[in-house]
């Protein structure tokens, strides 16, 4: 059994083989985007997407008006 493994790899990696440049490139490009899919794939989601930089700006005044007076007044147009 030893003597035939020995022989298969004698057989397959012994000798020269010649591969375009345009085919050597798309193996490359494959396994880069096969290993970019692979790793998004496996990383783990603990804490979710978020977009955004979530810097604490969010006092409420999103109005659009420079004074708290003006704002109310905006909001009871709105309704």
């Amino acid at each position: 059994m030893k003597e035939k493994l020995t022989e298969w790899k004698k057989r397959c990696f012994v000798g020269e083989l010649t591969v375009p440049k345009v085919t050597l490139w798309l193996i490359g490009a494959t396994c880069l985007l096969a290993g970019i899919v692979y790793g998004l794939k496996s990383a783990p989601m603990t804490h979710g997407m978020m977009i955004g930089s979530n810097n604490g700006n969010n006092n409420g005044n999103n109005c659009g008006a420079e004074s708290k007076e003006s704002c109310e007044e905006v909001k009871e147009e709105e309704v």
